[in-house]
Protein backbone atom coordinates (compact mmCIF):
# COMPACT_ATOMS: atom_id res chain seq x y z
CA UNK A 1 0.00 0.00 0.00
CA UNK A 2 1.37 3.55 -0.94
CA UNK A 3 0.01 5.79 2.23
CA UNK A 4 1.01 9.60 2.72
CA UNK A 5 0.74 10.56 6.04
CA UNK A 6 0.79 14.25 7.56
CA UNK A 7 1.98 15.08 11.03
CA UNK A 8 0.99 13.30 14.39
CA UNK A 9 -2.32 15.04 15.36
CA UNK A 10 -5.51 14.02 17.23
CA UNK A 11 -7.12 11.19 15.00
CA UNK A 12 -10.82 10.93 15.08
CA UNK A 13 -12.45 7.13 15.65
CA UNK A 14 -12.77 5.27 12.49
CA UNK A 15 -15.90 3.18 11.60
CA UNK A 16 -15.58 0.05 10.65
CA UNK A 17 -13.97 -0.78 6.90
CA UNK A 18 -16.60 -0.34 3.97
CA UNK A 19 -16.86 -0.46 0.01
CA UNK A 20 -16.99 2.38 -2.35
CA UNK A 21 -20.75 3.91 -1.77
CA UNK A 22 -20.38 5.31 -5.62
CA UNK A 23 -19.56 2.23 -7.53
CA UNK A 24 -20.02 -0.48 -5.48
CA UNK A 25 -17.22 -1.79 -6.15
CA UNK A 26 -16.22 -4.21 -2.80
CA UNK A 27 -12.52 -3.21 -2.33
CA UNK A 28 -12.50 -0.91 1.01
CA UNK A 29 -9.94 1.18 2.86
CA UNK A 30 -7.71 -2.02 4.19
CA UNK A 31 -7.24 -3.03 0.32
CA UNK A 32 -6.69 0.68 -0.83
CA UNK A 33 -3.54 1.41 -2.72
CA UNK A 34 -3.57 5.05 -1.97
CA UNK A 35 -4.78 6.12 2.15
CA UNK A 36 -3.56 9.53 3.17
CA UNK A 37 -4.27 11.41 6.75
CA UNK A 38 -5.36 14.95 5.94
CA UNK A 39 -6.01 17.72 8.26
CA UNK A 40 -8.95 19.68 8.65
CA UNK A 41 -8.16 23.30 6.71
CA UNK A 42 -10.67 24.63 9.36
CA UNK A 43 -9.30 26.87 12.20
CA UNK A 44 -10.76 25.81 14.95
CA UNK A 45 -10.56 22.05 14.17
CA UNK A 46 -7.05 21.53 12.48
CA UNK A 47 -5.81 19.37 14.98
CA UNK A 48 -7.90 17.03 14.19
CA UNK A 49 -6.81 14.43 11.43
CA UNK A 50 -9.22 12.59 8.69
CA UNK A 51 -8.57 9.47 6.63
CA UNK A 52 -9.18 9.83 2.98
CA UNK A 53 -8.36 6.91 0.69
CA UNK A 54 -9.21 6.22 -3.25
CA UNK A 55 -11.29 3.66 -5.03
CA UNK A 56 -9.40 1.98 -7.47
CA UNK A 57 -12.02 1.23 -9.52
CA UNK A 58 -13.97 4.85 -9.94
CA UNK A 59 -10.88 6.80 -8.96
CA UNK A 60 -13.29 8.74 -6.09
CA UNK A 61 -12.23 9.77 -2.78
CA UNK A 62 -14.11 8.97 0.40
CA UNK A 63 -13.55 10.39 4.06
CA UNK A 64 -13.20 7.00 6.33
CA UNK A 65 -14.16 8.23 9.72
CA UNK A 66 -17.79 8.82 11.08
CA UNK A 67 -18.22 12.63 12.21
CA UNK A 68 -20.99 14.77 14.27
CA UNK A 69 -21.55 16.76 11.27
CA UNK A 70 -23.41 19.46 13.01
CA UNK A 71 -20.69 19.88 15.52
CA UNK A 72 -18.63 20.75 12.80
CA UNK A 73 -21.54 23.26 10.95
CA UNK A 74 -21.95 24.66 13.90
CA UNK A 75 -18.50 26.49 13.45
CA UNK A 76 -18.51 26.26 9.70
CA UNK A 77 -16.35 29.94 8.52
CA UNK A 78 -18.40 30.39 5.21
CA UNK A 79 -22.08 31.14 7.78
CA UNK A 80 -19.63 34.11 7.72
CA UNK A 81 -19.85 34.82 4.07
CA UNK A 82 -21.18 38.15 3.09
CA UNK A 83 -21.12 39.76 -0.69
CA UNK A 84 -17.96 41.49 -2.00
CA UNK A 85 -16.47 42.27 -4.89
CA UNK A 86 -14.80 38.69 -5.21
CA UNK A 87 -17.97 36.62 -4.85
CA UNK A 88 -19.77 39.28 -7.43
CA UNK A 89 -17.12 38.70 -9.69
CA UNK A 90 -17.77 34.49 -9.08
CA UNK A 91 -21.31 34.82 -9.44
CA UNK A 92 -21.35 36.53 -12.54
CA UNK A 93 -19.45 33.95 -14.12
CA UNK A 94 -21.72 31.48 -12.88
CA UNK A 95 -24.68 33.80 -14.33
CA UNK A 96 -22.46 33.78 -17.81
CA UNK A 97 -22.55 29.79 -17.89
CA UNK A 98 -25.83 29.30 -16.96
CA UNK A 99 -26.62 31.97 -20.09
CA UNK A 100 -24.58 29.69 -22.40
CA UNK A 101 -27.44 26.89 -21.76
CA UNK A 102 -30.11 29.42 -22.35
CA UNK A 103 -31.55 29.77 -19.05
CA UNK A 104 -33.34 32.97 -18.51
CA UNK A 105 -34.27 35.35 -15.70
CA UNK A 106 -38.37 34.10 -16.32
CA UNK A 107 -36.83 30.57 -15.27
CA UNK A 108 -37.89 28.89 -12.29
CA UNK A 109 -34.52 28.33 -10.05
CA UNK A 110 -33.11 26.64 -7.28
CA UNK A 111 -30.32 27.09 -5.29
CA UNK A 112 -29.75 23.66 -3.66
CA UNK A 113 -27.38 24.04 -0.88
CA UNK A 114 -27.49 28.19 -1.13
CA UNK A 115 -25.87 28.56 2.28
CA UNK A 116 -26.45 31.79 3.35
CA UNK A 117 -28.70 32.29 0.07
CA UNK A 118 -25.78 34.69 -1.34
CA UNK A 119 -26.45 33.47 -5.31
CA UNK A 120 -30.57 33.85 -4.68
CA UNK A 121 -29.64 37.15 -3.79
CA UNK A 122 -27.16 37.87 -6.73
CA UNK A 123 -29.95 36.32 -9.15
CA UNK A 124 -33.07 38.31 -7.62
CA UNK A 125 -30.64 41.24 -8.57
CA UNK A 126 -30.03 40.35 -11.77
CA UNK A 127 -33.71 40.37 -12.39
CA UNK A 128 -34.95 36.42 -11.99
CA UNK A 129 -38.10 36.86 -10.29
CA UNK A 130 -38.39 32.99 -9.23
CA UNK A 131 -35.40 31.82 -7.48
CA UNK A 132 -35.49 29.56 -4.46
CA UNK A 133 -33.19 28.54 -1.97
CA UNK A 134 -32.39 25.56 0.09
CA UNK A 135 -29.91 24.69 2.97
CA UNK A 136 -30.70 22.26 5.50
CA UNK A 137 -27.62 23.92 7.49
CA UNK A 138 -29.28 27.63 7.32
CA UNK A 139 -32.20 28.24 9.33
CA UNK A 140 -33.55 31.03 6.60
CA UNK A 141 -33.09 28.29 4.31
CA UNK A 142 -34.24 24.87 6.05
CA UNK A 143 -37.79 24.91 4.95
CA UNK A 144 -38.18 21.84 3.36
CA UNK A 145 -42.13 23.14 2.11
CA UNK A 146 -39.63 24.61 -1.12
CA UNK A 147 -38.71 20.87 -1.88
CA UNK A 148 -42.24 20.17 -2.84
CA UNK A 149 -42.33 22.02 -5.70
CA UNK A 150 -40.62 21.52 -9.74
CA UNK A 151 -38.08 23.84 -11.18
CA UNK A 152 -36.99 24.69 -14.75
CA UNK A 153 -33.62 25.03 -13.46
CA UNK A 154 -31.57 23.20 -10.28
CA UNK A 155 -27.90 24.28 -9.21
CA UNK A 156 -25.91 22.62 -6.87
CA UNK A 157 -22.47 24.23 -6.35
CA UNK A 158 -20.21 22.35 -3.90
CA UNK A 159 -23.07 20.36 -2.44
CA UNK A 160 -23.29 16.55 -3.34
CA UNK A 161 -19.05 15.91 -1.60
CA UNK A 162 -20.88 17.12 1.90
CA UNK A 163 -23.54 14.34 1.68
CA UNK A 164 -22.75 11.07 3.10
CA UNK A 165 -25.13 9.57 0.10
CA UNK A 166 -24.05 11.13 -2.88
CA UNK A 167 -25.96 9.05 -5.67
CA UNK A 168 -29.52 9.56 -3.64
CA UNK A 169 -29.01 13.10 -3.45
CA UNK A 170 -28.55 13.20 -6.80
CA UNK A 171 -31.26 11.23 -7.66
CA UNK A 172 -33.44 14.05 -5.30
CA UNK A 173 -32.21 16.95 -7.17
CA UNK A 174 -33.96 15.03 -10.57
CA UNK A 175 -37.11 14.54 -9.39
CA UNK A 176 -37.18 18.17 -8.44
CA UNK A 177 -36.47 18.68 -12.09
CA UNK A 178 -39.23 19.68 -14.41
CA UNK A 179 -38.77 17.73 -17.59
CA UNK A 180 -36.33 19.61 -19.68
CA UNK A 181 -34.95 20.91 -16.96
CA UNK A 182 -31.36 21.84 -16.23
CA UNK A 183 -29.13 20.43 -13.51
CA UNK A 184 -25.66 22.18 -12.56
CA UNK A 185 -23.97 20.40 -10.54
CA UNK A 186 -20.49 21.58 -8.97
CA UNK A 187 -17.81 19.85 -6.93
CA UNK A 188 -14.13 18.89 -6.85
CA UNK A 189 -13.05 16.29 -9.35
CA UNK A 190 -11.39 13.16 -7.42
CA UNK A 191 -9.60 11.98 -10.70
CA UNK A 192 -7.38 15.53 -10.68
CA UNK A 193 -6.70 15.52 -6.28
CA UNK A 194 -3.13 14.20 -6.33
CA UNK A 195 -3.37 12.68 -2.40
CA UNK A 196 0.51 12.12 -2.67
CA UNK A 197 0.58 16.44 -2.39
CA UNK A 198 -2.70 16.60 -0.23
CA UNK A 199 -1.51 20.21 0.91
CA UNK A 200 -2.11 21.29 -2.40
CA UNK A 201 -5.36 20.19 -2.61
CA UNK A 202 -6.71 21.20 1.04
CA UNK A 203 -9.07 23.31 -0.46
CA UNK A 204 -10.80 20.01 -2.75
CA UNK A 205 -10.11 17.89 0.13
CA UNK A 206 -11.91 19.96 3.10
CA UNK A 207 -11.83 17.72 5.68
CA UNK A 208 -14.31 16.43 6.99
CA UNK A 209 -16.84 18.16 5.64
CA UNK A 210 -16.13 16.45 2.13
CA UNK A 211 -17.51 12.82 2.89
CA UNK A 212 -17.23 11.45 -0.78
CA UNK A 213 -15.61 13.44 -3.55
CA UNK A 214 -16.55 12.21 -6.98
CA UNK A 215 -14.55 11.28 -10.08
CA UNK A 216 -15.82 12.93 -12.81
CA UNK A 217 -16.95 9.47 -14.35
CA UNK A 218 -19.31 8.98 -11.35
CA UNK A 219 -20.86 12.02 -11.93
CA UNK A 220 -21.61 11.45 -15.68
CA UNK A 221 -22.95 7.73 -14.41
CA UNK A 222 -25.53 9.08 -11.60
CA UNK A 223 -26.61 11.65 -14.81
CA UNK A 224 -27.00 8.38 -17.15
CA UNK A 225 -28.37 6.10 -14.72
CA UNK A 226 -31.37 9.19 -13.66
CA UNK A 227 -31.63 9.15 -17.83
CA UNK A 228 -29.85 13.01 -17.83
CA UNK A 229 -28.18 13.85 -20.66
CA UNK A 230 -25.13 15.29 -20.31
CA UNK A 231 -24.60 18.97 -22.12
CA UNK A 232 -21.17 20.36 -20.78
CA UNK A 233 -18.73 19.84 -18.45
CA UNK A 234 -16.52 23.16 -17.60
CA UNK A 235 -13.33 22.56 -16.03
CA UNK A 236 -12.50 25.30 -13.75
CA UNK A 237 -13.53 26.69 -10.34
CA UNK A 238 -16.36 29.82 -11.27
CA UNK A 239 -13.90 31.90 -8.88
CA UNK A 240 -11.83 32.15 -12.04
CA UNK A 241 -11.70 35.45 -13.48
CA UNK A 242 -9.32 38.08 -15.10
CA UNK A 243 -10.01 40.73 -11.85
CA UNK A 244 -6.42 40.46 -9.98
CA UNK A 245 -6.53 38.33 -7.14
CA UNK A 246 -9.85 36.98 -8.30
CA UNK A 247 -8.99 33.92 -9.50
CA UNK A 248 -8.51 30.25 -7.84
CA UNK A 249 -4.61 30.18 -8.11
CA UNK A 250 -4.27 33.27 -5.90
CA UNK A 251 -7.08 32.20 -3.62
CA UNK A 252 -5.40 28.76 -2.68
CA UNK A 253 -2.03 29.92 -2.79
CA UNK A 254 -2.80 32.74 -0.22
CA UNK A 255 -4.83 30.32 1.88
CA UNK A 256 -1.59 28.64 2.10
CA UNK A 257 0.93 32.07 2.59
CA UNK A 258 -1.87 32.30 5.89
CA UNK A 259 -1.84 29.42 7.68
CA UNK A 260 -3.62 26.66 5.49
CA UNK A 261 -6.81 27.40 7.25
CA UNK A 262 -10.09 28.13 4.93
CA UNK A 263 -11.00 30.46 7.23
CA UNK A 264 -9.32 33.72 5.47
CA UNK A 265 -11.33 33.47 2.78
CA UNK A 266 -14.15 34.85 4.37
CA UNK A 267 -12.28 37.45 7.28
CA UNK A 268 -10.59 40.62 6.36
CA UNK A 269 -8.20 40.86 3.69
CA UNK A 270 -4.03 40.73 4.57
CA UNK A 271 -2.32 43.13 2.15
CA UNK A 272 1.12 42.76 3.70
CA UNK A 273 1.14 38.93 3.41
CA UNK A 274 0.70 39.63 -0.67
CA UNK A 275 3.06 42.70 -1.17
CA UNK A 276 5.50 40.40 0.71
CA UNK A 277 5.34 37.90 -1.37
CA UNK A 278 6.57 37.91 -5.27
CA UNK A 279 5.10 34.53 -5.42
CA UNK A 280 1.61 35.93 -4.36
CA UNK A 281 1.56 39.27 -6.22
CA UNK A 282 2.59 37.47 -9.68
CA UNK A 283 -0.64 34.92 -9.30
CA UNK A 284 -2.80 37.75 -7.71
CA UNK A 285 -2.81 39.12 -12.11
CA UNK A 286 -1.42 36.09 -13.74
CA UNK A 287 -2.81 33.49 -11.49
CA UNK A 288 -5.95 32.81 -14.11
CA UNK A 289 -3.79 31.69 -16.58
CA UNK A 290 -2.28 28.55 -14.53
CA UNK A 291 -5.86 27.56 -12.96
CA UNK A 292 -5.54 24.47 -10.56
CA UNK A 293 -6.63 21.21 -11.18
CA UNK A 294 -9.21 19.59 -9.42
CA UNK A 295 -12.70 20.65 -9.84
CA UNK A 296 -15.95 20.21 -12.51
CA UNK A 297 -19.08 22.04 -13.52
CA UNK A 298 -21.55 19.45 -14.89
CA UNK A 299 -24.49 20.65 -16.85
CA UNK A 300 -27.23 18.04 -17.24
CA UNK A 301 -30.47 18.07 -19.35
CA UNK A 302 -33.57 15.94 -17.97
Amino acid sequence: MSTTLCDPLETVKSPPDAGCVLCGHSATLGQAKVVCKVPSNVRMFQHEKFTVWRCENCRSLHSHENVDLDRYYKHYPFKQHEMNFATRCAYNNRLRLLRKRDVCSSDKVLDYGCGEGLFVDFLHEKGFQNVAGYDAFAEEYSNEAVLEDQFDVIVSYDVIEHVEEPRSFFDSLVNLLAPGGLLVVGTPNAEQIDLSRWEEFSMELHQPYHRHILSEQVLMQLGRDAGLKAEYVYHRFYFDTLYPSVNTRFMEEYVRATGSVIDVVVEEPQPGVVFRSPRLLFHAFFGYFAPPRGNMMAFFRK
